[in-house]
C-alpha cells in the first residue's frame, strides 16, 4: 500500500462503520485523510480513535444538500489542499414507497444519489486541477440493485442510478487518467442496519452481514492497483446473502 503515501483522501459517510474502517487502512498506509459525515460527536469519536494513526480531520456536513458540500470541499480545499481520492461511502436506509412522505424519499434519493454525482464533480475538479492527474473516485453501491428485495424500492432507485453514473462516468474520465471504481457490497453489520450492536455482531457471525472491515478491504484493493488497472466493479456479499 505504499504507493497512498502521502495522499490526500476524502471519505464520506465518514463516522460509518465502512468509513471509519476505510480511514483507518488509509492512515496507515500513509495518506491525509478528511472524513465528512453529518454527527458531530461521530466525528469526534472517530477522530479521536485514529488520531494516532495519522494525519485526519474531519467536517459536519449534510451532503442532502449544495450547502453541505460546499462546506465539505471548503475544509478539502482549505485543510487538505487538493485532492487525490474520494471514497464516497454515506447513505441513509429507506422503507417502501408507500410508508413514505414526499420529504423521506426525496431525502433518500439526494443522501444516497445526488450527493454522489456532487461529490464526484467537486472531486474530480479538484484532481483535474493538479499537476499529476491519477486521482481515483471510489464510489460505495449497492448489491441491491441486482436482487431488488421488496421494500427497497427508493434505495434502489437511488443505488441503481449509482451503479450507471459509476459505469458510465468511468469510461468518460479515462482521457483524464482518473480512475474510478464501483463498489457493490451486500449486507453490512453497521449502524445502518435496523438491529443493536449486539443483533449485527451475531449477523455478522452467522455469515448473514459483512464486517465493514471486509468491506474497506476491498475499497483499500480498488484504490492500491498501480497505473493503468482499472478495477471496473467489486461485487462482495456475505455467504448468506438476503435476497428476497
Amino acid at each position: 500500500m505504499s504507493n497512498l503515501a502521502g495522499k490526500r483522501v476524502l471519505i464520506t459517510g465518514g463516522a460509518g462503520g465502512v468509513g471509519r474502517a476505510v480511514a483507518e487502512r488509509m492512515l496507515a498506509a500513509g495518506a491525509r485523510v478528511l472524513i465528512a459525515d453529518r454527527g458531530e460527536l461521530e466525528l469526534r469519536d472517530v477522530v479521536e480513535g485514529l488520531a494516532t494513526g495519522g494525519d485526519i480531520e474531519s467536517v459536519v456536513a449534510d451532503l442532502s444538500g449544495s450547502a453541505g458540500i460546499e462546506r465539505m470541499f471548503e475544509r478539502v480545499d482549505s485543510w487538505l489542499g487538493g485532492l487525490d481520492i474520494l471514497v464516497a461511502s454515506a447513505g441513509v436506509g429507506s422503507g417502501p414507497l408507500m410508508e413514505m412522505d414526499d420529504a423521506d424519499w426525496r431525502y433518500v434519493i439526494e443522501s444516497n444519489l445526488v450527493s454522489y454525482v456532487a461529490c464526484t464533480k467537486g472531486a474530480i475538479d479538484r484532481i483535474k486541477a493538479q499537476e499529476t492527474k491519477d486521482g481515483m473516485i471510489i464510489l460505495v453501491g449497492s448489491i441491491s440493485v441486482h436482487i431488488k428485495a421488496v421494500g427497497e424500492s427508493v434505495y434502489n432507485a437511488a443505488k441503481g442510478g449509482v451503479a450507471s453514473f459509476a459505469e458510465t462516468l468511468r469510461k468518460e474520465l479515462i482521457p483524464e487518467s482518473i480512475r474510478l471504481t464501483l463498489i457493490e457490497p451486500g449486507a453490512i453489520g453497521s449502524a445502518m442496519q435496523p438491529y443493536s450492536a449486539d443483533e449485527r455482531a451475531r449477523e455478522v457471525q452467522a455469515y448473514r452481514m459483512l464486517p465493514p472491515a471486509e468491506v474497506a478491504e476491498a475499497i483499500l484493493f480498488a484504490a492500491t492497483r498501480g497505473p493503468g488497472v482499472d478495477v471496473v466493479t467489486l461485487r462482495i456479499e456475505p455467504l448468506v446473502q438476503k435476497i428476497v
